[in-house]
């Protein structure tokens, strides 16, 4: 058991969670890229969203995905400021993967700002090799990353 999985705990995100989801995407993104709630309540009920939190019961990230035939697609992936780096965001993207696994994915694809090296790092630390840039990803002039992951057999 890692220090980051005794600190915090993983499960699925349930409406109940909206609140804090809404604040912690507002922490991480600016206002015209962040997720307004009628797609959090979208996502909670039909896309795997799991959230980390402490014992205390506050939430510290979430992390948002969905199969796709034998792909799963990361959708985004927050952790709170507060509560960076301490393997948050490695817990819940491994977290993420096991589950996409058990819905038969076998590779996985997300997406990440291409001016955002923390990001971009993390995802190589975790296996992602980028593959393709996507011009205005994120709107006119913000261009992205896209990479993948195989998994293990």
């Amino acid at each position: 058991m890692t220090p980051c999985s005794r600190e915090f705990s993983v499960r699925q995100a349930r409406l109940s969670d909206l609140p804090s989801l809404m604040e912690i995407e507002a922490q991480c993104f600016p206002e015209e890229t962040a997720f307004p709630q009628g797609m959090f309540v979208f996502l909670i009920r039909n896309a795997r969203t799991l959230v980390a939190f402490k014992h205390t019961g506050e939430l510290a990230g979430f992390i948002i995905g969905y199969p796709s035939g034998r792909t799963g697609i990361i959708y985004t992936l927050d952790v709170a400021p507060i509560f960076r780096r301490r393997g948050l965001a490695t817990l819940l993207l491994s977290s993420l993967e096991v589950e996409l696994g058990r819905c038969g994915a076998r590779r996985f694809r997300l997406e990440a700002a291409r001016d955002d090296p923390v990001a971009r790092h993390l995802y190589r630390q975790a296996g992602y090799v980028e593959k393709e840039a996507l011009r205005d990803y994120y709107g006119p002039g913000r261009w992205a990353v896209r990479m993948w992951k195989e998994a293990l057999p």
